[in-house]
């Protein structure tokens, strides 16, 4: 699966080392506002593209799914901008600033048939799961 980054802080550097330990998961393209930003990214990470515009890693084809690590304000538009494109969305906490925001990234994901998830990596920890039960 061919994952694109966006937004290249502290925390999309923790996520990037994390899927690496993931088979069959590739970071194929980042991207930043700063072009140098995403250079150095990519090399950091094997990385095969940088951007220095969301849109254009929005636009390749060859991303599949996208990680969405910019500030929270903007979660709401980069989210619905990648589905826009047929990308499949990991966004991280907080999904969106309101209801209203949340709602608007779920029917994007329902109109353009793509998935849609909060990156919230306690959901998958083997005590959360059993505390649920």
């Amino acid at each position: 699966m061919n994952w694109g980054i966006i937004g290249l802080g502290k925390i999309s550097n923790k996520f990037a080392e994390a899927l690496k330990l993931v088979d069959d998961a590739n970071i194929y393209a980042v991207a930043s506002r700063n072009q140098m930003k995403a250079n150095a990214f990519a090399e950091k990470h094997n990385a095969e593209k940088a951007y220095n515009s969301y849109g254009k890693l929005f636009r390749n084809d060859d991303v599949e799914v996208v990680y969405i690590g910019t500030p929270h304000v903007f979660h709401a538009e980069n989210a619905i901008a990648a589905m826009e494109h047929g990308k499949a969305v990991l966004c991280e906490k907080p999904i969106a600033m309101n209801r209203k925001q949340a709602q608007q990234m779920f029917d994007c994901a329902k109109a353009n048939n793509v998935f849609l998830m909060e990156a919230l990596w306690t959901r998958f920890i083997p005590s959360f799961i059993k505390a649920k039960e």
